[in-house]
């Protein structure tokens, strides 16, 4: 509430992208850019997990509990908020297609092409060119969503209560656990890129660390969009219905500004002389 009721689905939505960028983060610490590749790739995996993974585990769920009331009561709450989910859907392609393009600053590769051997590692004028990118789509969501908070603003102040106790320690715990947890899978995707380079690069291209972030550390850093968006269809309201689907539209904003930050970052590092891999 510090920032209004109004940015509560922000705030919610924002919080689960804490294994983006941790995983960013410790992927810069070890040398390595290819971790920028997890919140660009996360807005990939936002958009089949929000849209078609999340609401098929509850209705398939609801279906073996024989709530097959909810599951009408769903289906009908979608058909009445159809301009909403186009809205959502739309928003998360365009966030998609920014995160694409700021893929291609990084790599010099579209993301679901085999990269090849002789791609020269990027200079710090296309990193740059990226955050601007990174910009450009985070400034045309902000300016959509503040259309749509102004026409309904209902469905950002009137969603559920959540009981939820402020505990730092807690937060710093869990915080330590995430940043050993992101520690430990870039290690594993270092010694699978050097382990098994020569299979996995069939599939990914030379850029085997960037790969195995794009698609493994993202699927697996969504997975916090995908219970906040579960829990959200769940309830069957159209503020709520509001704050799952923003699981996928916000959530790849926030991940567009990681990407941004990343990328920032990756650039000051060239500017003084440090070399890197992907």
């Amino acid at each position: 509430d510090y920032l209004g009721r109004e940015q509560r689905t922000l705030v919610i939505n924002s919080s689960t992208n804490n294994p983006e960028l941790l995983l960013m983060l410790v992927s810069l610490g070890l040398g390595r850019l290819g971790g920028i590749a997890t919140p660009l790739g996360s807005n990939f995996a936002n958009i089949y997990l929000m849209f078609f993974v999340a609401p098929l585990f509850v209705l398939v769920k609801w279906f073996f509990k024989r709530d097959f009331n909810k599951i009408l009561n769903l289906m009908t709450l979608i058909n009445r908020e159809k301009k909403l989910v186009i809205w959502h859907s739309i928003m998360s392609l365009t966030m998609f297609g920014f995160a694409s393009i700021a893929y291609w600053c990084l790599t010099g590769g579209f993301q679901f092409n085999y990269l090849s051997e002789d791609i020269p590692l990027r200079t710090w004028h296309w990193l740059l060119i990226g955050v601007l990118i990174c910009i450009i789509g985070i400034g045309i969501f902000v300016y959509f969503e503040n259309n749509l908070k102004k026409k309904r603003p209902g469905l950002f102040e009137d969603i559920t209560e959540e009981d939820f106790e402020s505990n730092w320690w807690k937060f710093f715990l869990g915080t330590i656990s995430l940043t050993v947890l992101c520690y430990v899978l870039n290690a594993l995707f270092l010694a699978y890129t050097e382990l098994y380079s020569s299979v996995l690069s069939q599939w990914l291209g030379s850029a085997v660390f960037v790969g195995l972030h794009y698609f493994i550390g993202s699927l697996i850093s969504s997975l916090p969009e995908a219970n906040v968006a579960i829990k959200n269809y769940e309830r069957l309201t159209s503020p709520d219905l509001n704050t799952a689907l923003a699981s996928a539209s916000q959530s790849n904003m926030t991940n567009l500004a990681l990407g941004c930050f990343g990328c920032i970052i990756a650039t000051i590092l060239l500017l003084t002389g440090l070399s890197y891999k992907l």
